[in-house]
């Protein structure tokens, strides 16, 4: 029996150790896994609290100015492409956007100016002349125009110049001698360009007078309109003027347009 006791004694001694130890490992793992949940706990913790941060911009491209003069340059070749045999609807387009730019439009007029091709100068002129007193940029070189070989070139530069008190006398007496060209057009233009003048010479109003018996409709009506306008200086026109009306030849038309400019000058006060 005493050696049975020693036995388990010795036994119960030797395993207290091992029982030890096992409990010892069972711990620490515990204390491990404790650790690690803690430390997930806390990388979600922080990853919640973090705000978003924006990305970094990118700086735009910077916008390079638009140069306004390559638009109406391609809107002026339009024109000048189909000028020959303009579609209505087409040339009524560009014409319109032609027009709408302005004063915009004078830095390319007056390089067309200056073109070798007489089409070129005359549709530029054209416009030039459409633009009237705000043409004075262009003076210099319509100047230059009143010498160019078209016709239709020069009498646009002319009326176009009549605005610029310094540049009149120049053109006035180029718009005398194209008051009788041979083109009805031409003839139109430089009546009505006469006639808007402040002061009338009586060379500028024989020029006008002679107008009245035009072989075209249009120019003896712009004539005799020109003339009411005029007012005091065209009295010397009533005697041509009253014998339009009293020609049984004459249009209703330009009979009665005699009749009011007639009326308007006789009532012009001195």
């Amino acid at each position: 029996m005493n050696g049975f006791q020693v036995a388990t004694i010795i036994c119960a001694f030797i395993s207290f150790p091992i029982l030890h130890g096992c409990g010892s490992a069972d711990s620490a793992a515990g204390k491990s896994s404790a650790n690690s949940s803690a430390i997930g706990n806390d990388l979600t913790a922080d990853t919640s609290n973090k705000v978003a941060e924006p990305a970094p911009e990118t700086a735009a491209p910077p916008i390079e100015p638009v140069d306004p003069q390559v638009e109406v340059k391609a809107v002026f070749q339009k024109l000048l492409s189909i000028r020959s045999e303009p579609d209505p609807d087409e040339w009524l387009k560009a014409d319109k956007q032609l027009s709408a730019f302005g004063k915009t439009a004078i830095p390319t007029l007056i390089a067309e100016m200056t073109s070798s091709e007489p089409a070129a100068r005359e549709l530029a002129s054209m416009y030039l002349a459409g633009l009237g007193p705000e043409a004075k940029d262009a003076a210099a070189v319509l100047e230059q125009a009143l010498q160019d070989e078209s016709p239709f070139t020069r009498v646009n530069a002319a009326s176009t110049l009549t605005h610029f008190p310094e540049y009149r006398n120049k053109a006035t007496p180029v718009l005398i001698t194209l008051a009788s060209h041979a083109d009805p057009n031409t003839r139109l233009t430089a009546i009505y360009a006469l006639g808007s003048l402040d002061s009338h010479s009586d060379e500028q109003l024989n020029a006008i007078k002679a107008a009245l018996n035009d072989t075209d409709g249009e120019v003896q009506l712009a004539a005799i309109k020109v003339l009411g306008q005029i007012g005091v200086p065209a009295k010397t026109t009533l005697t041509e003027i009253q014998s339009l009306i009293n020609d049984t030849n004459t249009s209703e038309v330009l009979r009665e347009a005699a009749l009011s400019s007639k009326s308007l000058i006789e009532q012009a006060k001195q």
